[in-house]
This record gives C-alpha cells, sequence and structure tokens, in this order.
C-alpha cells in the first residue's frame, strides 16, 4: 500500500476513533504528505487508548515502524515500507501532548484541540494555535520564527487569542516585544506561569523531561545504526549513497556518516609522529592496504588504541545521535578489522577478534556484509588480488553465522541490494519497537 492509501486509512481511523488535531501542512492530507512530518496533537491517554489498534492497521496496510521516540512531550513513529518494485516509502508521524521545552509547558493540548476546525478530510488546529504552537516553542529554544510560516503570521498578529497567550506565558505585551526578547528571560516567565497553573506539579514535569532524556540516551529504542564491512568492490559507498537517498526527507538530513570508526582520535601513525616515537608517516591512502605486515604485539597495540575509540566515540557521537530518530552510517566499522586486516594492519586471528568485539566493542544496531563474488570484485575494482578478496570473503562467511550480521550479495543492481537491506531493517525495527510499545 502506498502513502497516499495508508494515510487515507490512517485519518479515517483517527477521524471515527479519537480527538485530534493536525498542528500545520495539513492542507493536501491524507491524499499526499507536503512535509517531513505529520505534528499531531492528541492528549496522551486518548493515544494510549488506540495505540494497539492503530498498530494494527499499520501492519494491515503492509508497514513497518521503523523508528519509536518516547520522550516527555511527544511520541514519534516512522512508518516505513519497502514496495515490490524497491521504491521506500516512509511517513514520520508526531503525536504531541503538549507545547513544551525541558519539561516546562507553553500550551495545552485540550486549548488547541478546543478550536480544531475540520476540512472534511482531517482536523487541524485553527489558525492561531497553528501559529502559537511553532511560534512559542520556537521562541523557547531562542530561535527565530521561520520565514516560510510568515503567512500564518501575518493572518493571526492581531489577534487577541494570540496577544493573550503570549502576555499570560511569557510576559510580553506583542509579539515585536517577544521577538526581540532572550531565550532566558522567556523561559523565566514561562516557568513564573506554570508554577501559577500546576504548583508543584512542574517538579514532576521537570523530573519527566529528564527520566525520558537520559532514557534515551542510554537506550537504543529510538534511532538506530548501520554499518557496512566489504570488499574493496563490493559497492558499499553506491549502496550507503542510494540507501540514504530511498529513505527521503526523513533520514536525509537526520543522519551522521563515518568511515571506519568514530574518530576521537587521530591516526596511530599520525600520532606515533607527534609524539616523536615515529620519524616519517605514510600518508598514500589512496590504497588503503599499501602497509606491510606487523607483528602480534603491534598488531594488538593497534588493536587497543582502535578500540579506545570505537567505546569512547560510540557513546560520545553515536549514542547521541540515535537518542533521537536519527540515523548512523558507518562505512566500514570494527567488522572491517575482523574481515579485512591488511587494512587496518591488525594481524591477529579473526575468532579471536570476534570474541574481543563482543567483550568490548560496543555493536551497531545492524551490521551489514557486503560482498560479491570474486570475479564480479575484479571487474569493478583491481584494488585486491584473488587471494585477498577469497580471504575477506570467508571472515564475511564467519560472521554471517553470528547474531547480528546480515550478509548481502551484491551481483546484480545497487537498488537491490538497498531494497533487501531495508526491508531487513524494517523488519527488526517494527519488531524490536512492538516489544517497546505493546
Amino acid at each position: 500500500m502506498g502513502t497516499s492509501d495508508f494515510l487515507k486509512m490512517l485519518f479515517g481511523f483517527l477521524n471515527s476513533e479519537v480527538k485530534y488535531a493536525v498542528l500545520r501542512n495539513f492542507e493536501s492530507l491524507p491524499y499526499r504528505n507536503d512535509s517531513r512530518d505529520i505534528d499531531i496533537a492528541i492528549e496522551k491517554v486518548d493515544l494510549k487508548r488506540i495505540q494497539l489498534r492503530l498498530i494494527a492497521l499499520i501492519e494491515k496496510c503492509g508497514w513497518s515502524i521503523v523508528t519509536y521516540l518516547n520522550s516527555d512531550r511527544l511520541v514519534t513513529w516512522v512508518c516505513g515500507i519497502v514496495q515490490e518494485d524497491n521504491r521506500v516509502e516512509l511517513v514520520q508521524l508526531d503525536f504531541f501532548f503538549h507545547t513544551s521545552v525541558f519539561g516546562i509547558v507553553l500550551i495545552e493540548n485540550k486549548k488547541i484541540l478546543e478550536h480544531r476546525q475540520f476540512n472534511g478530510e482531517v482536523y487541524h488546529a485553527d489558525k492561531t494555535f497553528e501559529f502559537l504552537d511553532k511560534y512559542m516553542y520556537d521562541r523557547a529554544v531562542g530561535v527565530a520564527y521561520p520565514e516560510k510560516y510568515i503567512q500564518t503570521r501575518l493572518v493571526v498578529k492581531d489577534n487577541q487569542k494570540v496577544k493573550q497567550l503570549v502576555a499570560e506565558v511569557f510576559g510580553k505585551d506583542t509579539l515585536l516585544a517577544c521577538d526581540k526578547a532572550r531565550k532566558k528571560e522567556l523561559l523565566k516567565a514561562a516557568l513564573k506561569w506554570n508554577f501559577k497553573r500546576f504548583g508543584l506539579g512542574v517538579v514532576a514535569h521537570y523530573w519527566q523531561f529528564e527520566y525520558y532524556h537520559i532514557k534515551n540516551y542510554l537506550c537504543s529504542n529510538t534511532g538506530f545504526s548501520i554499518g557496512f564491512t566489504g570488499p574493496d568492490g563490493s559497492g558499499k559507498t553506491t549502496v550507503i549513497d542510494l540507501l540514504i537517498e530511498n529513505l527521503g526527507d526523513v533520514f536525509r538530513k537526520a543522519h551522521v556518516y563515518y568511515h571506519f570508526r568514530p574518530v576521537l582520535f587521530g591516526n596511530l601513525g599520525e600520532v606515533a609522529h607527534s609524539a616523536g616515537v615515529k620519524k616519517e608517516v605514510d600518508r598514500n591512502y589512496s590504497q588503503p592496504h599499501r602497509g606491510g605486515k606487523t607483528g602480534k604485539v603491534s598488531s594488538m597495540v593497534r588493536l587497543l588504541y582502535y578500540s579506545l575509540d570505537y567505546i569512547v566515540g560510540y557513546w560520545l557521537k553515536v549514542k547521541s545521535v540515535t537518542r533521537i530518530t536519527r540515523l548512523v552510517i558507518f562505512d566500514r566499522y570494527y567488522t572491517d578489522i575482523i574481515c579485512d586486516s591488511r587494512r587496518s594492519r591488525i594481524y591477529l586471528n579473526p575468532k579471536f577478534l570476534y570474541w574481543f568485539g563482543r567483550l568490548f566493542i560496543p555493536s551497531l544496531n545492524y551490521n551489514i556484509l557486503l560482498t560479491a563474488k570474486t570475479k564480479t570484485i575484479l571487474s569493478r575494482k583491481q584494488e585486491l588480488d584473488v587471494a585477498d578478496i577469497e580471504a575477506i570473503n570467508r571472515n564475511i562467511d564467519y560472521l554471517a553465522s553470528k547474531k547480528g550480521y546480515y550478509k548481502v550479495l551484491n551481483e546484480s543492481t545497487p537498488q537491490a541490494a538497498v531494497q533487501a537491506i531495508l526491508s531487513y531493517i524494517f523488519e527488526n525495527q517494527h519488531k524490536k519497537n512492538l516489544k517497546l510499545l505493546k
């Protein structure tokens, strides 16, 4: 089922079952989605009531819940499907419980829902709250109201409800005064209003915000990470670029790309040169397999050095991204050390490297082993000889037998490989998210 039919089913269900309001960019719904995401105001208790039936509807349509974020102010479901013609379609649903910042409530949903309107297809916020939801949040985090929504502002700038709520929460008599105010000043006023409105409930709101913030940082239940490993000529770069393109607006700007490792620390040769331990550094990076074979001691030193980068870098660079609905992609990861020892110059037993990684190296959510037949690889690139390719493929086959690795033979088109990879990821993400939702 395509996006249009999926959205018709979704909003048909919402229209009959729950009180909600699309906050903005609703004009083309449900026939098409012209924005990156669909922001929906809904009471938390109502979403909980319809959640299981909503999941059943998504599954009935053949879609999957690819990412799931649960925070103090919203729940996000990124729903996706890989079509038979290899097209990937995604819809991000953001269910907002209130407009808030750091646990400080700016607008309660009941006000938005009291004034919702129906255009014959979907319920949506009226112009007043369409403007205020975005404007008050942006000002509270210290950014300007987007120019692309300027027409909405012009429509409501003299509206009494707008002036009343801005004065009540931010203590500013006009929008111009609010435009010029500092973030700290506005948050202080909003916090004062929160104490008047909720009393000591403000403390509960703040700790709820902190709880979800910490939980989402430590637990991989929001965004996800993918690592690609394979011999030169397997098509990794092409497949990665095509995968990002297939993920469309939802992830095109919401992803981070790394090569081999997080790179908190520099290349070992460069570090040794800077410390005066090594006189010269071979910087011929266009030939990654140029280095000679190293002994076990040297290999172990390299392993420990790069392992530190993987461990610390994971918590600082990877988890900081995947804690929200974002994607981290590695072109090669620790698995490359296991599969291609010449590249990293870590000449240790692949089985030892595998178990070392299991014990000490943070695992990515998905480890894709991308390869092809020796003849195919040689026809694409001449960087490796037959023996090298076959040695790497033997290590790939070893890893493919282990849990957490997925082998893809890239023999036909890159799009076919991307379809296989995304189908695998979507299926597993859906299973993982169902455990969290049910």
